[in-house]
């Protein structure tokens, strides 16, 4: 072996070692958007469902269902996933936050007027004021003066509404 080859030799097997290693630990995978408040994510070895905290986005069915669900799957594509969870609600799904290459994804549905400030569940009043501004621009679900909340649209159509997880 040459001299360049060893020193290139000596250079890159640490490197190659190095990327081995942190291919091996285990990242976070954001496997299926479910709607635009729920994702299915894949980490440490076990899947789960992610419920976004702080937001209520629309169900599939309801109007500008698939277009919250849409903008949740821009946001994200091809990011690096980090998940915060607290929790577990009522239906099994972990609770938490998504943060899609440090965005955190509730915080950009309200600004993109594809989910509701969930004030029943949360205290965070800068998503309030987000959904304000959204509302006063007439962004995403804003766009119709007859935005229904899913809450009140699950309670209207429930015994026809399929969770869709």
């Amino acid at each position: 072996m040459t001299t360049r080859v060893r020193v290139l030799c000596r250079w890159l097997a640490p490197c190659l070692w190095l990327m081995l290693c942190n291919s091996s630990i285990a990242s976070t995978l954001l496997e299926k958007i479910i709607d635009g408040d729920t994702v299915l994510i894949q980490a440490q070895g076990s899947r789960y469902r992610l419920r976004l905290l702080d937001i209520d986005a629309p169900e599939l069915h309801q109007a500008f269902g698939k277009q919250s669900r849409r903008s949740l799957s821009q946001l994200c594509a091809g990011a690096k996933i980090t998940v915060n969870t607290q929790g577990q609600d009522q239906y099994g799904r972990q609770l938490g936050h998504l943060y899609c290459d440090g965005t955190e994804a509730s915080q950009f549905q309200v600004a993109q007027g594809m989910a509701w400030f969930n004030a029943r569940y949360s205290t965070r009043t800068a998503l309030q004021t987000l959904q304000q501004q959204a509302q006063q621009q007439g962004l995403g679900l804003w766009q119709s003066s007859e935005a229904m909340p899913p809450w009140q649209w699950r309670k209207l159509y429930g015994q026809h509404y399929r969770h869709q997880d």
